[in-house]
């Protein structure tokens, strides 16, 4: 029987335990708090620090590890563990910059597909900045930090910054923190993602994903990490056309033969772009190292091929054709009342008996005395499965709603 390591404690990571317990594998996790669904699927676990290498349990009898979050990836856990002789799916710190580094990414974008990438600098003075302003406008500036920030950093003007003293405020502050701040163009269109199993040579791709990142109904309020997602029976998107799909996946292409070339390492796991449909073509937004969450939870729900035989093929150098259900999936992510924000509720319990008619996946929940309760972040992705977009629309609602707690819900995912 093979043995999995896997690190990390999200809904992400639950849905790739859900995707593994259906191999002859045995789990060992590594969580920095118990999630209750991936203890349920375990062998055993441990809790610790996911990002502190001598936290990491003995790798002796473990044939290879998976690494979930973006947290360890940026300080090398998978290299220490590639250096005690064991397998990982995930890339080695240099080539996970691809996520770590917005900097990192855009030069290799740049070097690779620059058509892809928005005009873009990476500031690292006032001067840069007000230069930058005068090129595109600071009516068109997004501004990034360079490293992670949970999906939660990046501020657009108009929205976030209402006025250049906000947007100069906030840059410099970042300037400050980390020596460099990414300053974008804003780009207008319509997002996908598309994620992408790696072997190192070759990508094999998963179905599309839409996701709503926007935190209350008609994509109005603050972004989140997401509130939701779908995916359609054929794997694609209505909006997004064979010639959209095709400069998406060359463009991904392209990104995994610069991250050799820039990076000296070849990039092992997932591969996730988040691109935008524009007027003037198919551009990044960002690049992920690892599945996306709620995506994760989309994909491996229909996942054929099994996931320790892709897993195995990944370490192999060997990796085959993949193979999906063709059905549509919805996510809808159950949130506690007042997130985000800072009257968010916290320590309240769920109750989940009665949701009994989808897939859950817990993520940032923690279980005290048989009891799930909430941590101020997103707490359960809801997943329906169906023939169509409409019939996972109906699963995953008609079980959000009776989930029972202090919690909330987007209302128009899938609409």
């Amino acid at each position: 029987m093979t043995k999995v390591l896997l690190i990390g404690n999200g809904a992400r990571e639950h849905a790739i335990a859900t995707a593994l317990s259906q191999s002859d594998v045995e789990i060992h996790a590594h969580m920095e708090r118990k999630n209750p669904g991936i203890a349920k699927l375990c062998k055993e676990f441990t809790i610790g620090s996911t990002t502190e290498t001598k936290q990491i349990p003995d790798l002796a009898d473990i044939d290879y590890a998976i690494v979930g979050p973006e947290a360890p990836l940026a300080v090398g856990v998978s290299d220490f563990i590639i250096a005690q002789g064991v397998p990982c799916i995930a890339p080695c710190k240099a080539a996970a910059m691809i996520e770590t580094s917005k900097t990192f990414a855009r030069l290799v974008i740049q070097q690779t597909t620059p058509k892809a990438n928005p005009r873009f600098i990476s500031a690292r003075s006032l001067d840069d900045l007000r230069r930058f302003e005068k090129e595109v406008g600071v009516e068109n500036i997004v501004v990034k930090p360079n490293g992670l920030t949970g999906g939660k950093g990046v501020k657009i003007f108009g929205e976030h910054l209402k006025s250049r003293d906000e947007l100069e405020k906030y840059a410099i502050s970042l300037l400050t923190k980390e020596g460099v701040v990414v300053l974008e163009e804003k780009l207008e269109g319509i997002e996908f993602t598309m994620q992408a199993f790696s072997d190192g040579n070759r990508l094999e791709l998963m179905p599309l994903v839409r996701d709503y990142k926007r935190a209350f109904d008609g994509d109005t309020g603050p972004n989140t990490g997401s509130m939701g997602s779908l995916s359609t029976p054929d794997h694609g998107l209505p909006y997004v056309s064979v010639e959209d799909f095709e400069a998406a996946k060359a463009i991904m292409d392209a990104t995994l033969i610069g991250i050799k070339k820039k990076a000296g390492s070849i990039f092992k796991g997932i591969l996730y772009g988040q691109f935008m449909k524009t007027e003037t073509g198919v551009k990044v937004i960002e690049y992920n190292a690892r599945f996306g969450d709620p995506e994760a939870m989309n994909v491996l729900s229909i996942l054929s091929t099994p996931m320790d035989e892709v897993c195995q093929r990944i370490i192999d150098g060997n990796l085959g054709p993949v193979e999906f259900e063709n059905k549509a999936t919805v996510c809808v992510y159950v949130v506690p009342e007042g997130y985000p924000g800072p009257d968010v509720v916290k320590d309240s319990p769920i109750d989940t008996s009665v949701a009994t008619s989808a897939q859950l996946y817990y993520a940032s929940v923690y279980e005290k005395e048989g009891e799930i309760l909430t941590t101020g972040s997103r707490a359960i992705g809801v997943l329906g499965k169906g023939d169509s977009v409409a019939q996972a629309r109906e699963i995953a609602y008609a079980n959000a709603s009776r989930i029972k707690g202090r919690l909330r819900f987007r209302s128009d995912i899938a609409e």
